[in-house]
């Protein structure tokens, strides 16, 4: 076993300390504020972190995060502190749990040691989740405090089974206060840890409901490259509506192969002058896998009929994967997918070379959602392991 100085043992500590764990390197953004490319519009910032009974469940990733939610989230917490460049900001933070909340630092100038050291204190996950409770304290905690202010909310947001736990009507009448109280100098930032769907309908409830504010997966802001986007979009106050912020998808017709009514369609959407993507039936492929299976190229031949019979046809193949697994490794796996369709295509002689895209959206846009995505055979990861075949029309 390697042997370490005593030098190299306090470095070390002060790293994870520092930095929420080894391994993360946080972005420096130091330049870019002296540059004038990120200017500072956030004042105050106050963190919310949720340690109740559900924080003690897994993180539910595989092969990303086996920690607990408390342990993801104040890694996240960390990092996110880590990240901030060297700067003035008046910071608070705040715990809460079964019927309590307390102020566990600031608000004050941030300190960023100091700040890390009162995240590392949050342990003792216990009782229900008092959300509204936390945001009227934190309503208060920002009274008088100049200029603009933004309120992170660190949670699963989700209720524990059997318990009157997190009282989503609650939650929303204090987020509307809130509201009222600040409006356009407060933006709010939901950082769900866990996978629950009630959870993730909350966390945007929440920042849909306030002039301006963003919710994002921890898992999402492991990379310094992701969490360094984050504090930008903290630290600049960009947090417009979070409903213009989710473009509407494109309208879908979707068709089988056998449908007569294929080419009235098409010539409908050209006629409106709109972009319409008509969708075949998806290609699914078995886990971590990108061959196609027999099921798969039974659907593509299906599907060959129609492009031999619209010869001016443009194909796109999206990829797409289940959520177990690395945001960077299910990319590659989808375009890896995509690119199995293709090459099945072109060697069928169906279609050249210049009328097929393929894109890999990964594991975003599932076409069912996963709660448990260690659960790597159920029905929505199943779902989520396709290829969707579509026809294009500007």
């Amino acid at each position: 076993m390697r042997r370490l100085g005593y030098g190299s043992i306090f470095l070390l500590m002060f790293s994870v300390l520092f930095a929420g764990c080894a391994s993360f390197k946080p972005v420096d953004l130091n330049p870019q504020i002296r540059s004038g490319n990120l200017v500072q519009k956030a004042d105050n910032v106050v963190v919310i972190f949720d340690k109740s009974a559900s924080m003690g469940e897994l993180q539910g990733k595989p092969a990303v995060n086996e920690t607990t939610r408390l342990t993801h989230g104040k890694n996240t917490a960390k990092n996110m502190i880590a990240t901030i460049p060297e700067i003035k900001l008046n910071a608070g933070l705040r715990k809460f749990w079964a019927e309590e909340t307390v102020m566990i630092y600031g608000m004050k100038p941030l300190a960023k040691e100091e700040y890390a050291a009162a995240i590392d204190s949050i342990e003792n996950v216990y009782g229900r989740t008092p959300m509204a409770k936390a945001i009227e304290a934190a309503d208060n905690d920002l009274k008088g405090a100049p200029g603009n202010s933004a309120l992170i909310i660190v949670s699963d947001f989700s209720e524990k089974q059997g318990i009157d736990d997190i009282r989503p009507s609650e939650v929303m009448n204090a987020i509307t206060i809130l509201n009222a109280d600040y409006g356009d100098r407060l933006c709010v930032y939901a950082i769900q840890v866990g996978y629950t769907r009630n959870g993730k309908e909350l966390s945007e409830k929440i920042v849909q409901n306030v002039a301006g504010g963003y919710t994002v997966n921890a898992d999402k802001l492991v990379n310094p490259a992701a969490m360094g986007a984050f504090v930008e979009k903290v630290l600049a106050g960009k947090c417009e509506r979070y409903r213009e912020l989710v473009a509407a998808a494109p309208e879908k017709i979707v068709i089988l192969p056998e449908d007569e009514a294929v080419m009235e369609k098409v010539v409908a959407a050209v006629a409106e002058k709109k972009v319409i993507i008509l969708a075949f039936e998806d290609v699914h492929f078995d886990f971590d896998k990108s061959t196609l299976t027999p099921a798969a190229k039974a659907i593509l031949k299906r599907d060959i009929q129609v492009l031999k019979d619209n010869p001016k046809a443009k194909v796109r193949l999206a990829g797409y994967t289940s959520a177990s697994g690395t945001d960077a490794y299910n990319q590659s796996l989808s375009e890896r997918r995509a690119k199995a369709v293709q090459d099945y295509l072109i060697s069928e002689g169906v279609i050249t070379p210049d009328r097929l895209t393929t894109i890999g959206y990964g594991e975003t846009d599932p076409a069912m959602y996963e709660a448990a995505p260690k659960e790597i055979y159920s029905k929505a990861a199943k779902a989520n392991m396709r290829c969707l075949f579509e026809i294009v029309v500007e």
